[in-house]
């Protein structure tokens, strides 16, 4: 017995002021509802949390979720009805015995005292027709104890009795009745546990798409409410990705208002507005993302409470579903930020340099070096994704092409396929090149502030004594060897300006202008510690241009499966598929053959009854025999002449059936709107996809020129007025944007999933796993087999469906 309430429990000691049994603990009392050793059987990581993908979410929800356990419950009650029903059908036995002992005073009756015994064996059989078989051997002996032993037997041996209904109640149609329905409603149940573990997959993964479960018709005991799966798996690492934009515009705020802070000391910038401003924009991003991660930190309890665990448990969400819509590596975001450290501690030109500060820099560079490894992966895989992107630009705009005849507006750059090939031409061969070029010139001066004692760096700052040919550092050349792997002979050439020198000049001299050129501006200022300012940021700048670059890469990189399925195809596939149609058809046949079952009733009730019994016992022994047989052959008849209560009942069946009628074609009509909707939406979220992909783009063509504009501000009067306003809008709209598309992306996985569900053709797995059927065309499914009629004959209505009867 589990642990009780004090004061219930205190009504099994005394109640009604007696004493209550001490029975109730006889099994043994546990203070423990659920098995206090649970935990211990889940699978954790090294820092004691359970590793959570898709996968594993779904299968913690099928093993805990309170409702998926239920609604195996309930299938199981079902089964149990046709069990019982099944049942009735078999030969039943039944037996027992009495020993009756009476004992007389001689004025009272005989004065003898008696023994009774009666002994009985039944056998039963319900038969198909309605009719029952009895088959007892029975036998009742009675001895009177006066002295003499006297005994007789009252009844025989052995009984045979059979029952036939003839009208009311009899024949097949009627007799199985209770057995077929019991048998129909199993087969529905069956196929909406189905139906409910597709619909608890979608749920569990999009929060969407929640389907009923068995019912059984049975009552089940009140619960406490489960969190619904709001948003599922998906809103999670959607969110996880939305935490890290907005890091990443945090990263980028930050280091512009460092810049602005800069710009106003040396008067680049003459309104401390432009300042401020800066730095109240990042206040606000930093109290969203707070609250960005708080709201995560919520969902995530809310989620796993929805799965059946207590909110407690620590978890670590992670998939790599959602992995390409980190644009920018979390990694290349940490690196820029170690960056702002390093700068923000030369700027504080009270305090020294630290002692680590020359490996932080090597560190550095090492890190950059991997992250133009990852770019250069981004790059392979955007190669091998353009075939497809091609292919589903054209199929775009074959399907926008008739609403551009129609008048509707839409922009070429969301489906143009010469546009799209241009662009990525352009990032492998301007963009990219461009920016390692720059960062190789960074290099070379972080080489030479990590190689020279700050004394020999001081003096060569005077004399003007910075060499752009040295040699670098190990760690660097290997950096710098990347880079130019990456760049290539060919790539550098097009940077090569005047166009008439290309033939004369070397492959090099691009990369040794750059570096020629940031010297030259370092050589404005003899302060130490300014110089190390200024390559610190020109790197920076670059590491948030390699960011920009690579969220372009990515970008581009990204597909959809295909979806190309017509609402009327979408239909005539649920027809055939959908299990709840399914049901619904059987449950509208349900309705029309109560009609029968109700006008059964109204006949009158006439059975036949054969019974015959055979032997008996007496002191000469067991005797059988016509002799000692005995046949009665009975009618019983009941007419028909009272039935007002039958005949409502069966009036009562006929609208019901009208009404289900009704609701059928409601419920098909439904089902109709479901998919339209459902395939306009998926063709609304690949139109969308494409708008959002070139808001980003646009977004981030935008943040690039305006950190352009902060390294190279207009000379003598510093930098525009609305200069602030102008990057901080850019930066949020980069964040805005990039978040958009993955909320669209993610709308569209969840309406492809709900498609296949909605159609009947969505298939798991033996998990419990969505076998995702990939793209989706005309030929959508294999369908089941229709059902055999016995007639080709089928009755329709004459008028309109909805409002008049057929007659």
């Amino acid at each position: 017995m589990p642990l009780d309430d004090p004061a219930s429990h205190q009504k099994m000691r005394c109640v009604a002021g007696m004493r209550g049994s001490s029975e109730w603990y006889e099994h043994g009392r546990t203070q423990f509802v659920e098995n206090p050793h649970w935990r211990q059987y889940l699978l954790v990581n090294e820092k004691g949390e359970i590793p959570l993908d898709k996968e594993q979410a779904v299968e913690l929800s099928i093993r805990h979720s309170p409702e998926y356990r239920s609604a195996l419950e309930n299938l199981y009650l079902a089964a149990m009805a046709v069990s019982r029903e099944r049942f009735r059908y078999d030969v039943q036995f039944y037996g027992g015995d009495s020993l009756l002992y009476t004992a007389q005073g001689r004025f009272r009756g005989t004065g003898a005292n008696t023994m009774a015994n009666d002994a009985n064996l039944r056998a039963e059989k319900l038969l198909a027709s309605g009719g029952e078989w009895i088959v007892e051997l029975a036998n009742s002996v009675t001895w009177t104890l006066n002295g003499q032993g006297n005994w007789n037997v009252d009844s025989s041996l052995l009984n045979i009795t059979l029952v036939q209904p003839l009208l009311r109640g009899a024949g097949r149609k009627y007799v199985l009745e209770s057995l077929t329905q019991t048998e129909r409603n199993f087969l529905s149940e069956v196929r909406q546990m189905v139906l409910y573990q597709q619909g608890h997959y979608t749920r569990v993964v999009t929060g969407s798409g929640q389907q009923d479960g068995p019912s059984a018709g049975a009552a089940r005991t009140s619960r406490a409410n489960t969190p619904s799966f709001s948003g599922g798996f998906y809103k999670l690492l959607a969110d996880q990705i939305q935490i890290q934009n907005q890091r990443q515009n945090i990263v980028g705020l930050k280091e512009n208002l460092s810049r602005f802070e800069e710009m106003f000391e040396a008067g680049q910038i003459r309104d401390l507005y432009q300042v401020e401003q800066t730095r109240q924009s990042l206040l606000v991003a930093q109290s969203r993302l707070w609250e960005q991660v708080n709201a995560y930190e919520a969902s995530v309890e809310t989620y796993i409470r929805s799965l059946g665990l207590p909110p407690d448990l620590e978890v670590s969400i992670s998939d790599p579903l959602l992995e390409q819509f980190q644009l920018v590596s979390p990694t290349l975001t940490i690196l820029q930020e170690d960056v702002g450290e390093l700068l923000t501690i030369v700027r504080k030109k009270d305090q020294p340099i630290p002692d680590h500060f020359r490996e932080k820099i090597k560190d550095i560079v090492r890190r950059t070096q991997g992250e133009i490894a990852v770019l250069e992966q981004d790059l392979e895989l955007l190669q091998k994704s353009v075939p497809k992107r091609l292919q589903g630009l054209k199929n775009l705009e074959a399907f926008l092409a008739d609403r551009i005849e129609h008048g509707e507006q839409i922009d070429p750059v969301v489906y143009d396929t010469e546009i799209f090939e241009g662009r990525i031409a352009k990032l492998r061969t301007e963009d990219i090149p461009k920016n390692f070029i720059r960062l190789r010139a960074a290099f070379t001066l972080l080489d030479w502030f990590v190689n020279s004692e700050e004394q020999a760096l001081r003096t060569a700052i005077l004399a003007r004594a910075i060499d752009p040919e040295r040699t670098f550092d190990p760690s660097i050349e290997d950096a710098l060897r990347s880079l130019s792997s990456t760049t290539g002979h060919s790539v550098l050439t097009r940077q090569q300006e005047p166009e008439e020198s290309v033939a004369t000049e070397e492959p090099s001299d691009p990369l040794r202008r750059e570096r020629q050129r940031i010297i030259a501006e370092l050589r404005q200022t003899d302060e130490y510690r300014d110089w190390i300012r200024r390559v610190l940021s020109a790197f920076q700048n670059e590491l948030i241009l390699l960011s920009l670059l690579q969220t372009r890469a990515r970008l581009d990189a990204m597909t959809l499966i295909p979806v190309s399925v017509t609402a009327d195809e979408a239909f005539q596939t649920a027809s055939e598929n959908r299990l709840d149609w399914m049901n619904r058809k059987s449950q509208l046949v349900d309705r029309w053959r109560r009609i029968d079952i109700a006008a059964n009733e109204l006949q009158g009730y006439l059975q036949l009854r054969l019974r015959g019994d055979t032997g008996r016992i007496d002191r000469q022994g067991v005797h059988f025999g016509a002799d000692h047989s005995r046949l009665r052959v009975d009618m019983e008849w009941d007419s028909p002449l009272t039935r007002h209560s039958e005949m409502l009942n069966y009036r009562h069946r006929q609208i019901e059936y009208q009404a289900a009628r009704r609701d059928y074609y409601t419920y098909v009509d439904s089902v109709q709107a479901e998919l339209r909707n459902n395939v306009r939406n998926v063709l609304m979220r690949q139109i969308e996809f494409e708008i959002s992909r070139n808001a980003v783009l646009v977004d981030t063509v935008r943040v690039d020129i305006m950190q352009l504009r902060m390294e190279q501000p207009p000379r003598g009067g510093g930098i525009d007025t609305n200069t602030s306003t102008q990057l901080i809008d850019a930066l949020n709209g980069l964040t805005r944007s990039q978040n958009t598309f993955l909320d669209t992306w993610v709308a569209y996985q969840t309406q492809r999933m709900l498609l296949d569900l909605n159609m009947g053709t969505m298939k798991l797995d033996n998990r419990g796993l969505w076998i995702d059927p990939g793209a989706m065309g005309s030929a959508i499914a294999p369908t089941l087999a229709p059902a055999v009629l016995p007639s080709d004959r089928i009755e329709t209505p004459r008028l309109n469906r909805r409002y008049v009867e057929e007659e």
